[in-house]
């Protein structure tokens, strides 16, 4: 038979695990990974060799947290990239972010730069062929570290894709 003595301990050990499980539990869910929502859209689409179109990357944050800019204030915090890897027969003439704002945190002299909520980076692709029938497919890569008001998060890396189909018209109305 077990001890009245022996039984409050294991009670009172059995309390402290289960405890001890829920604040890791509360803590893990606190320093969970906040991921952006990416939104890749094709401005207009294009036929011929030479035109510019415009590709566009929405990115909304979930509430409270933002992201560096892509030319952070500090030289040790990373700031948001966009890289493309631009299909044979076109060339990326230009990246535009938004603006950025400034963000005091609590603690720090000098206002972060970073993007909050939602906000659009652009693209200007030149196409230097005619658009294949079949369309072409422009793939990147968008590295941003997502922070709240205390604590930046790891880094993250997502593959996107844009996919740019033909105009062109398969009748001879035009003869």
């Amino acid at each position: 038979m077990i001890s009245s003595k022996a039984r409050t301990t294991a009670v009172t050990f059995y309390l402290l695990i289960c405890l001890f499980a829920l604040g890791q539990t509360s803590a893990s869910a606190q320093f969970r990974q906040p991921n952006a929502e990416l939104t890749t859209t094709v401005e207009q689409n294009v036929s011929r060799a030479g035109e510019t179109i415009v590709l566009q990357l929405r990115v909304d944050l979930p509430k409270d947290i933002h992201v560096q800019s892509d030319k952070p204030r500090d030289p040790y915090v990373i700031p948001t990239l966009l890289t493309l890897t631009p299909p044979e027969g076109t060339t990326v003439k230009e990246i535009a972010y938004p603006e950025s704002t400034d963000f005091l945190l609590l603690g720090w002299e000098d206002p972060l730069l970073v993007f909050e909520n939602e906000f659009t980076i652009g693209v200007s692709l030149i196409l230097d062929v005619d658009l294949p029938p079949d369309g072409l497919v422009v793939s990147g890569n968008f590295v941003y570290q997502a922070c709240d008001d205390r604590v930046c998060f790891a880094p993250a890396s997502e593959a996107i894709e844009w996919h740019i189909t033909s105009t062109q018209s398969n009748s001879n109305d035009d003869l």
